[in-house]
C-alpha cells in the first residue's frame, strides 16, 4: 500500500498553519521536506504531519523554535510518546498555575478597588503584583508533609485538585490582605469586615473533613517554615492583619446576633 503523502498546501490546511510557516520550518531544518525525484516537488508524510503537530503545540506554549527540536519525540516509540505527553501535561499544568495566579491577583485587586470604603494605593498594588512569582505553588512539593498526608494523596487526583483549589483561595485572601495592609487602612472598616468574613468561611472550608482536607491543611500550616519563600513572606507580613480583621468581623457579627435576639 502506497504511503499517503501531503504537499505543502494540503499539510498547511490539515494542520491549521500557513504554507509560509511550513516552508520556514523546512528552511531552518525543523521539518525537512521530501522531494519527488521527477518533479522535485516538496512533499510530506504522515510522520511529518505528526511532527508538525508537535512543533505547533510547543510553539503555542511559547517554546522558542530553536529549542523545539529537543522536545520532539519518535511517534513510533511508545515510551517516547508517553514522555512527550507527560511533558506536555506538566507544561500545561504550569501554564494553568500561572493563569490561576493572575486571576488571584486580579480578583484581590478588584475587590479592593471596587470598594467605597478604601482609598487603594494602586501603584503599590501593581508594584507588589509584578514582583510575585507565578510558579510559587510548584515549590510546595518540597514541603516535608507527614506520611499520613502523603499516603492520602497517592493515586488520588481528586484530592490533589481539592488541595490546589484551597491553595488558590488562600492565596487570593492573602493577597487581598497584603494589598489592604499596604494601603494603610483602619481595621474598623467595611472592607476588613468583609476580609474577616471571607477568612472565616475559608477556615471552615479548609478544616472541613468533607473532602478529607482538614489534616492536610493542619499539617501544611504546622510546617510553614518549609513553605516557599514568597508565600512565607506574604503570610508573615499580613498574618496579624488577618487575625485583627477576623476578630473585628466576629465582634460585629456577634453584636448583630445580639441585636436580633
Amino acid at each position: 500500500m502506497t504511503e499517503k503523502i501531503y504537499f505543502v498546501g494540503e499539510l498547511a490546511e490539515i494542520s491549521g498553519t500557513t504554507i509560509r510557516a511550513i516552508q520556514y520550518y523546512d528552511k531552518i531544518g525543523l521539518l525537512k521536506a521530501n522531494r519527488q525525484e521527477s518533479s522535485k516537488k516538496r512533499y510530506y508524510t504522515k510522520k511529518d504531519l505528526i511532527k508538525l503537530q508537535q512543533i505547533l503545540f510547543y510553539k503555542k506554549l511559547g517554546v522558542p523554535l530553536n529549542n523545539i527540536k529537543n522536545h520532539l519525540s519518535d511517534i513510533d516509540n511508545k515510551e517516547d510518546v508517553i514522555k512527550l505527553l507527560k511533558r506536555q501535561s506538566d507544561t500545561l499544568f504550569q501554564k494553568e498555575m500561572e493563569i490561576k495566579m493572575n486571576i488571584a491577583i486580579i480578583e484581590a485587586m478588584t475587590s479592593i478597588i471596587s470598594s467605597n470604603n478604601v482609598e487603594p494605593d494602586l501603584d503599590r498594588m501593581i508594584e507588589l503584583s509584578l514582583k510575585l512569582n507565578k510558579q510559587t505553588i510548584l515549590e510546595h512539593s518540597k514541603v516535608n508533609y507527614s506520611k499520613e498526608v502523603i499516603d492520602s494523596f497517592n493515586d488520588n487526583d481528586s484530592k490533589i485538585k481539592d488541595m490546589i483549589e484551597i491553595y488558590w483561595q488562600w492565596k487570593k485572601l492573602i493577597l487581598e490582605a497584603v494589598f489592604l495592609k499596604s494601603s494603610n487602612i483602619f481595621i474598623k472598616n467595611q472592607q476588613t469586615y468583609e476580609l474577616g468574613k471571607k477568612w472565616s468561611n475559608f477556615i471552615s472550608l479548609a478544616r472541613s473533613n468533607e473532602h478529607g482536607m482538614g489534616n492536610v491543611f493542619a499539617d501544611g500550616l504546622s510546617k510553614n517554615n518549609e513553605w516557599p519563600e514568597e508565600d512565607l513572606f506574604l503570610y508573615n507580613y499580613c498574618n496579624e492583619f488577618i487575625d485583627e480583621a477576623y476578630r473585628y468581623y466576629c465582634k460585629v457579627r456577634n453584636k448583630k446576633n445580639d441585636t436580633i435576639k
